[in-house]
């Protein structure tokens, strides 16, 4: 009998304390002052926004990987098509790559090889894959010198995948899932996440709804279906300027992933049809996309033995389209894309209303 009164007094306890630890797990959870679970406050609240189909005005502080890992995350269903590159794709529109569904532009600033493979990776976790992807590649992505890498790239998100799933030998840090446990339950931690749900956030950078004419913005635009918007000034530099802009970046290919790039590494091209072979066995279409260089720019590189490997690379992803039967559109070369100086914004950057000249859209005949 006593055995019997002190377990229900036991359980009385732990039935008080109930609430108690439901209340921590929400606050460590919900109000994650570190971005634990749900992520960056900036970045998640961004994430909505775009979610939501609102355009952003001031992101320039924002981490855009981790905005996109939010996004796929909480992507409500897969999207009929997404673009996938770096910011030399991110003026493709649903108008221009012909596309009546659901589309997001999924590329980010000088994304590189991991950037490629993460943003794969992400899509299967979540099962966001997309019937169509238009994969927008440059050359630096058949590079394996250490400068063709972004600073900003998850290289451990990206080789668990080339390990895990394609089955190379990467070496990774995999994430350590008994720290998410032991913080849910951290009083610390929750007395931190009460201090920061109280404090006053009013002087915190936060990202903002665009207001007024989305064309005149002073700062850059993220639109909700992920493509830039270049501010009105930068949209109508002039040619000099252009051109000026395109000279100078010309003397510095470096960081670019273009230099010391003389032959295509054989592993790096191995894992990358490995990444593709992986996205038709999940009946995702491709459409391969070649953005062209300035012809300034790319003069510089024609005539760069350090740079051949842009040349070479431009062979391997036509020949390999031919081969898989992958629609296959533009060219590294301005004049073969059918671009003068007139239809870029920069050196590396194509103007949006040009890119149509090469790329004719996902369900354009070859024929």
């Amino acid at each position: 009998m006593a055995l019997f009164k002190g377990t229900v007094k036991t359980a009385l306890k732990l039935l008080l304390l109930l609430p108690l630890v439901l209340l921590v797990l929400w606050v460590n959870y919900f109000v994650d002052q570190t971005g634990l679970f749900r992520g960056g406050k900036y970045e998640l609240e961004l994430a909505q926004i775009l979610l939501g189909g609102d355009a952003v005005s001031n992101f320039t502080k924002m981490d855009e990987r981790e905005v996109l890992k939010l996004y796929i995350k909480n992507m409500p269903q897969p999207y009929d098509t997404l673009v996938v590159g770096s910011s030399r794709g991110l003026q493709i529109t649903a108008a221009i790559a012909g596309e009546t569904g659901t589309f997001y532009n999924a590329g980010m600033s000088g994304e590189d090889f991991y950037d490629i493979v993460g943003t794969i990776a992400l899509l299967d976790k979540y099962d966001r894959l997309p019937k169509n992807m238009i994969l927008v590649l440059d050359p630096w992505i058949l590079n394996d010198n250490v400068d063709s890498y972004s600073k900003r790239s998850d290289a451990d998100l990206a080789n668990e995948f080339l390990s895990e799933t394609l089955g190379f030998h990467e070496s990774y840090e995999a994430q350590d899932r008994s720290r998410y446990t032991e913080a849910l339950l951290d009083l610390d931690y929750f007395q931190k996440n009460v201090a920061y749900h109280f404090a006053d956030h009013s002087d915190e950078d936060q990202p903002s709804r665009v207001s007024g004419n989305v064309y005149e913005q002073a700062t850059e635009t993220k639109m909700p279906d992920g493509t830039l918007l270049y501010t009105r000034e930068y949209r109508e530099n002039s040619q000099e300027w252009v051109d000026q802009e395109a000279l100078s970046r010309a003397s510095s290919i470096l960081p670019f992933g273009c230099y010391d790039f003389t032959v295509l590494n054989e592993k790096r091209c191995a894992q990358f049809e490995a990444v593709i072979d992986f996205l038709r066995e999940k009946g995702v279409e491709l459409t391969f996309v070649l953005s062209p260089f300035h012809p300034i720019f790319y003069d510089k590189l024609a005539g760069t033995e350090n740079a051949r490997g842009v040349l070479l690379t431009e062979i391997y992803f036509n020949r390999m389209a031919r081969r898989l039967q992958i629609p296959f559109y533009g060219s590294y070369d301005p004049a073969q894309a059918g671009c003068s100086n007139e239809d870029f914004y920069d050196g590396l950057h194509v103007r949006r209303e040009s890119i149509k000249k090469f790329f004719f859209g996902i369900h354009a005949s070859l024929v």
